[in-house]
């Protein structure tokens, strides 16, 4: 009456805090909730407006990149129809076509004067005849040129220039020989002897009625002007009403990305180069996703919402983007204000559930301490009740806290310890029982503390006469919350309850039954031995190699002792071969050898009904199966088969090979490993003969096996 009791008191507790419990995690998941549904708000409006960013960026991004393509296509288009031009393929042609030195001479001046007239109304039209720099002067003084239209032989040879053209020698020359004759191509961004961004065309001039392409080129219409005029104001946008949005244009040059048009930062960038792996640069992440749209970082390390477009008509990517901070920043105020506004909301609800709670303690205290008395007075009743309990029990039980200190011992542990039940209380192991006795206790202890697990232990004392086995379970104690964590993490264990029984006596009762068994078998095969004298002692040199094999392999102790068992009665059926047959010397007909054969099986159904630790039955029910299923009776293949009756199959054809016969000799070890190598994956496992491989190569074999499977013969 008394147990129920304080259960009801335990659980009335248990209730309390249950409900304080309930409460604190109501809060939690109310914060929780609010948190994650303010979070989940302010990603879902700041994903809004990287949505609108995108398409508005995406929109003039397109239009730059469509504005940059169509100035670039007007210049290639003009300079393609004069260099189309009937009257100047024809005088081109001529003045490269072989004359007379005079007549030559004569004639190129006139053409070329012709042909210069020509260019100089085209860059007219076109704005390639910027003026040179410096002041003219009254003097042979050559002024730098910086815009200009030239006409080139595929040689290189300038036949005619308008007036301020920029010297065609260097970087010019070598891009007109790079590429595939006769196509167009772009003399790209560069800096000139001034220091200004300048831009080139190419475009191929053909002779009269010749075939477009490269058998039939002359020379080159090649236009030079600077970029600034005209290129660069075509990326910004009209109208816009952003302060920090930008468009700029970036090529790659070998392993570094350059940006080639002004910036906000009011610098010459052309020539200014960043690495392509520069952590979140817009230009790498422009070059790599053209179209695409990011969040990254500029030229000056801020961080900036961009979209890119590939240039179809230069090795160009135009990326417009625009600053986070001007882009976000108000989206950013927002999701602020709305965090701020849901944690006073929180800090306020949890604040009036405080209140209540402790309106609801102070109430709740005057009702427990009226209770705590009450559960005083059943506690002992309850421990009164256990220590009758535990007394009346044959097996030592007492529980000790995380120091090994007794917390509580019945009759039997005390007295085990010589020492009164109350005094043992508070005392260490160590000092009742002594540092070695308690060493295994405290072992033992520390394991369960660190798994969390209950641990078994088998302990042996004394020999013969003296012999004392002593089995203690050792078992966690979980309550109040100190239970393990997932993962196997223990928590504070408040004890372990060790559980103490003597087995002396089944254990001296079961090593007598397995003696008596043995001796039962070892007296089975000496009888098979004397009936089968060419195979005299092979079962006990299987049943040790057997074991031995097992070992190696890392197999248990109860897997080795089922194949060491199984080895020995292996030829029990033998029993029932006729004697004439089993000592015969000459080789036995089909029925005389199907009877050999079968007597594995039938010594398997003699020992049916025996009870033995380990499947033997079945492991020599097995024995003839092979590895890739042609085996008998049952036609097992694979791990289907078991181990053990893998490993007495090695170990008898390896004791057969290494035996010697009447009519023939045995071989070596080395010779028989070798010969079951080669039936691996077919007859026997590979894994069993690596096993008995390492035996023969890097171990003593077992000294009951035939000597001459030790070693090989010698030489």
């Amino acid at each position: 009456m008394s147990v129920t009791v304080t259960q009801s008191g335990q659980q009335g507790a248990s209730s309390a805090r249950q409900k304080i419990a309930a409460t604190v995690l109501l809060c939690a998941a109310f914060t929780a909730v609010a948190i994650y549904g303010s979070l989940r708000l302010t990603d879902a409006d700041r994903e809004r407006d990287l949505q609108a960013w995108q398409g508005k960026l995406g929109i003039v991004a397109d239009s730059r990149a469509a504005a940059v393509d169509r100035w670039l296509q007007s210049q290639f288009a003009g300079l393609t129809q004069i260099a189309q031009n009937t009257a100047l393929q024809l005088y081109f042609t001529q003045i490269t076509a072989t004359s007379s030195a005079r007549d030559k001479a004569d004639t190129d001046i006139a053409r070329a004067g012709y042909l210069r007239n020509l260019l100089t109304v085209v860059a007219h039209g076109m704005g390639f005849d910027q003026p040179a720099d410096g002041a003219r002067v009254a003097a042979n003084v050559q002024r730098s040129g910086v815009a200009g239209i030239a006409l080139v032989t595929v040689n290189g040879r300038v036949i005619t220039a308008t007036e301020g053209a920029p010297s065609l020698q260097g970087r010019i020359l070598d891009s007109l020989s790079q590429g595939r004759a006769g196509e167009a191509r772009l003399l790209d961004l560069y800096l000139d002897n001034t220091g200004n961004h300048s831009i080139g065309f190419a475009v191929p001039v053909f002779a009269v009625q010749a075939d477009v392409g490269a058998a039939g080129q002359v020379g080159w219409v090649v236009a030079i002007k600077r970029a600034a005029a005209e290129l660069y104001p075509l990326l910004r946008q009209p109208g816009t009403v952003w302060d920090t949005a930008e468009a700029l244009l970036v090529r790659r040059v070998d392993a570094g990305i350059e940006y080639l048009s002004p910036t906000r930062a009011a610098d010459n960038v052309l020539g200014r180069l960043f690495a392509t792996d520069t952590p979140g640069l817009e230009a790498a992440y422009a070059l790599e996703n053209p179209g695409g749209f990011a969040i990254r970082r500029d030229y000056q390390g801020h961080d900036v919402l961009m979209s890119a477009r590939k240039i179809r008509t230069a090795p160009w990517t135009l990326i417009y983007k625009i600053d986070r901070a001007e882009a976000l920043g108000p989206s950013d105020d927002r999701a602020r204000r709305l965090l701020i506004w849901m944690l006073v909301s929180i800090v306020a609800v949890i604040a009036v559930v405080i209140a209540a709670w402790r309106h609801g303690t102070s109430v709740r205290a005057a009702r427990a301490a009226a209770e705590a008395e009450l559960l005083a007075r059943r506690f002992e009743a309850q421990s009164d009740f256990l220590k009758l309990v535990t007394d009346s029990q044959p097996a030592a039980m007492f529980i000790v806290d995380q120091d090994d200190r007794y917390k509580f011992a019945n009759r039997v542990a005390a007295e085990n310890a010589g020492i009164g039940a109350n005094d043992l209380l508070g005392k260490p192991l160590t000092s009742v029982l002594g540092p070695a006795a308690a060493s295994r206790y405290v072992a033992l202890n520390s394991q369960v503390r660190d798994s969390g697990e209950r641990r078994i232990n088998v302990h042996h004392s004394g020999s013969n006469g003296d012999l004392r086995v002593v089995q203690s379970e050792h078992i966690p104690i979980i309550h109040g919350g100190t239970e393990v964590a997932p993962g196997g993490v223990p928590g504070r264990l408040p004890g372990i309850l060790v559980v103490e029984e003597d087995i002396t006596a089944a254990v001296v009762e079961k090593e007598r039954r397995e003696r008596t068994l043995q001796q039962l078998i070892s007296a089975l095969v000496a009888i098979l031995d004397r009936r089968d004298p060419h195979a005299a002692d092979h079962s006990a040199r299987v049943a040790p190699l057997a074991r031995a094999i097992a070992l190696e392999m890392g197999l248990d102790e109860a897997e080795a002792n089922t194949a060491e068992i199984a080895g020995q009665l292996m030829n029990l059926g033998k029993a029932l071969v006729p004697a004439e047959i089993l000592t015969r010397e000459g080789k036995l007909d089909e029925d005389e050898m199907r009877q050999v054969r079968d007597s594995l099986q039938i010594g398997a159904a003699l020992l049916e009904g025996i009870e033995f630790d380990g499947p033997v039955v079945r492991t020599l029910q097995q024995i003839h199966e092979r590895w890739d299923g042609a085996g008998t009776p049952l036609g097992l293949a694979g791990e289907d088969i078991l181990i053990t009756a893998q490993i007495v199959a090695v170990a008898n054809v390896f004791v057969a090979l290494t035996s010697e016969r009447a009519w023939r000799a045995g071989t070596d070890g080395e010779n028989a490993a070798g010969k079951l190598m080669q039936e691996a994956g077919g007859a026997f496992t590979r894994r069993v003969i690596s096993a008995l491989i390492n035996l023969v190569d890097n171990r003593e074999l077992p000294r009951v096996a035939n000597p001459v499977a030790m070693s090989a013969p010698p030489q």
